[in-house]
């Protein structure tokens, strides 16, 4: 039973190192379009950057839904 726990954790690692990258990727993303939109505010800009920052999966994937003309 070892060995497959062994291998359960290495598959589980892979998925949530793959899921980092996403979020890493999507954050990034996001902070980059938030940071060059010349129509937000800066108190809107600042709302954006913390709902990103705290949710970086979620967060960029509103913004983008939300200010569909990037």
């Amino acid at each position: 039973m070892g060995p497959v726990l062994v291998l359960s954790s290495a598959k589980l690692a892979g998925g949530l190192t793959a899921l980092g990258v996403i979020a890493l990727v999507l954050a990034i993303a996001g902070l980059y379009y938030i940071s060059r939109d010349q129509e937000l505010s800066g108190s809107a800009k600042t709302l954006w950057v913390v709902l990103v920052l705290f949710f970086p999966i979620v967060g960029p994937l509103v913004y983008f839904a939300v200010r569909s003309d990037w």
